[in-house]
């Protein structure tokens, strides 16, 4: 029990023993205030706070892979993929993808639903994938008990992934956008969605946008954008947290058709942009 509790101690002992910063007392540069009264004296000081203009995005995941060789390989088609529960690729539920215009607060973007495929909200962070069924092989095909082909399982299918991005602005107003722009003669991905969700608003019903490459999109609804942030984070601090930075929930889809083997690439920039002070 003693050998615990020294433990504990010596655990603790850097924090302990880190030396707590000293402030002095401020002396004034101006004429001083003072008063005097028979019964009382009262003076006046002024408070300032003084911030710099500050617009900032942390984004950790600067490769964002949809590695479908385990889905291949020798136990083929019988294949028991495991992407550690961040990544599932699902049958489409139509032939084609599902596309609804939207109004003026979407910035008039066509909201795209990946061969009828979807995601919805679950656990902050977490989301569920809606779709035909896990994709377990690819080329896609499925045999049930005898051996028999699955209609349908050698169908186009779409694979989903996220990730958070941490935006910063301390103005009244701002934006965020993506951008895409592959490199010059590289293999691209031919099919490339995604969405954005602030962890003050998640649960709300989203869908995803089609980024072809050379396209700009706006990721947030213009009611959702009013600053600063650290004020949009306190609006759910168990999902958010109590800090400056908001959380946002960027989930990427990728529908695989037609695509070359090997490595596809896009290239994306994400622009947080604070429009008013």
């Amino acid at each position: 029990m003693r050998k615990g509790i020294l433990a504990a101690v010596l655990v603790l002992a850097p924090l302990a023993l880190a030396q707590a910063p000293t402030v002095a007392p401020t002396k004034g540069n101006g004429p001083d205030a003072y008063a005097k009264g028979a019964d009382s004296a009262a003076v006046n000081q002024t408070i300032e706070l003084i911030l710099p203009k500050a617009t900032a995005l942390h984004l950790d995941v600067t490769t964002l892979t949809f590695d479908l060789t385990g889905l291949d390989g020798a136990s083929w088609p019988n294949s028991t993929p495991d992407f550690g529960g961040q990544m599932v690729c699902v049958y489409g539920l139509t032939d084609q993808d599902v596309k609804t215009q939207l109004g003026n607060n979407f910035y008039n973007q066509v909201q795209t639903l990946p061969l009828g495929t979807s995601y919805s909200t679950a656990t902050w962070p977490n989301i569920a994938i809606n779709g035909g069924g896990a994709v377990t092989a690819y080329p896609p095909i499925k045999l049930d008990k005898d051996g028999e082909l699955v209609p349908g399982s050698k169908n186009h299918f779409v694979c989903y992934r996220s990730f958070i991005l941490q935006k910063f602005s301390n103005g009244k107003q701002w934006h965020l956008t993506v951008n895409r722009n592959d490199p010059q003669g590289a293999q691209g991905i031919q099919h490339l969605y995604i969405q954005d969700n602030p962890c003050d608003t998640f649960g709300a019903a989203t869908g995803l946008y089609e980024l072809p490459n050379g396209a700009t999109l706006e990721l947030v609804p213009r009611n959702l954008q009013a600053g600063p942030t650290g004020t949009r984070s306190g609006n759910n601090p168990e999902r958010c947290g109590y800090k400056s930075w908001l959380d946002d929930l960027v989930v990427v889809a990728v529908k695989v058709n037609s695509d070359l083997w090997g490595k596809s690439t896009a290239n994306l920039t994400y622009t947080l942009a604070t429009t008013a002070w």
